[in-house]
Parts: C-alpha cells; structure tokens; sequence
C-alpha cells in the first residue's frame, strides 16, 4: 500500500491550525538604549548646575548691595576732635582751632630757615587762606639747636601776626631771631591760630 499525502488544504478545513507567530513578542516594552538615559541625565545635571549659578549670582549681588547700604546706614561722620586729633598728628603743629573742614595746620608751610646775616636766624616761608572769608593768623616758631650736645633744644622762638590774608590767597610770612646759636640750628612751627578778621582769636 502507497502512502498518500493530500496537499488539498480544502480537505483539512475540519482540522484545528497552529497560528502563525506574532511578529512581535508581547510582553513589556524593551528598555531604553543607555545613550538615551546618559543624554537624559546630562541635561539634568547642566540644567542643575545652571539654575544653581543663577542663584549663587543673585546672592553674591544681594549681599555686595546690604553691605553697602549697612556701611551708608552705620557708618557714623568722624567726630571732629578726632580729625583734629589727627591733623596734629600728622603735622605736629598744635591749633585752638576748630575747624575740622580747613585746618589751618594746613594753611602753612615752611620755606627756609637760615642764617639772617646778623647773627641771628629767620624762618619764612607761605600761608594759604583756604576758608571763604578773609582771615588773620598768629604763628608760633620755635628756633633749636640741631646738633650735639643740645639737639632739640630751643634757643629762641617768635611769634608772627598775619593779618587780612584774602579768602584763597597766598602771602608770604617770615619770622626772625636775633639769638645767635652755637653750632646748627633748626626751626619749627609749633603752632598756628586763623580766625575771620574783625573777630576775636580762638583761645
């Protein structure tokens, strides 16, 4: 007896079929490729860092503007005295004077300090009226031995009046000694007074 296929597929219509495969298996969907993930979490990280620049930006400018505005508010005028404690300091010219704007420490300067031809020794040199009135002064100088054995020693001293020295002028001012002194000399200006003319001196 041969065998027999039927290839007639009308004759297997009583029969059960296998499906065919999906061409997609079912399931969950497959991860994402670590390129995405990596990119993902990049953009994280720049997106942190920027919004955290721009934050530590507005604080730097916050605390630079409080700084500023506490030194405007705390920040108290520097007393007078102690202005005119430092003009003395730093000229070492004593003053009555009050006037903490324009010292008149600062009015005076010493031009020269020698032998007057006489014997004796002058002083000169120029007074600047900085305030906005005219103006009177009254110098005191000390003349002093420079050299051993009485360095520093005051071997004579004057006191000069310059009266109406014009608001913003310049004059000149010269103070003489006729004491002749051993040896090298030296002169100082201790101390100078400027009051507006007409008005009593400061005291």
């Amino acid at each position: 007896m041969a065998d027999f296929v039927d290839d007639d597929a009308d004759d297997d219509a009583g029969f059960p079929r296998v499906p065919f495969a999906p061409s997609v298996t079912p399931g969950l969907a497959p991860p994402r490729p670590d390129s995405v993930e990596n990119d993902v979490s990049t953009r994280g990280c720049l997106t942190i860092l920027a919004v955290g620049a721009a934050l530590a930006t507005i604080a730097l400018v916050a605390a630079i503007a409080l700084i500023i505005v506490g030194k405007g508010l705390f920040d108290t005028p520097t007393d007078t005295n102690e202005v005119l404690r430092e003009v003395f300091i730093e000229t070492g010219i004593s003053s009555a004077n009050t006037d903490a704007d324009h010292p008149p420490q600062y009015d005076i300067k010493l031009g020269t300090c020698e032998s007057d031809g006489d014997g004796g020794v002058r002083a000169s040199g120029t007074l600047t009226n900085w305030t906005s009135d005219a103006a009177d002064y009254v110098i005191d100088v000390s003349f002093r031995h420079s050299g051993p054995p009485n360095s520093g020693q005051e071997f004579a001293s004057k006191t000069v009046l310059v009266e109406v020295v014009p608001e913003h002028a310049t004059t000149n001012w010269e103070a003489v000694a006729s004491e002749t002194p051993d040896g090298a000399f030296a002169c100082r200006i201790v101390a100078i007074n400027r009051w507006p003319n007409g008005s009593a001196p400061p005291s």
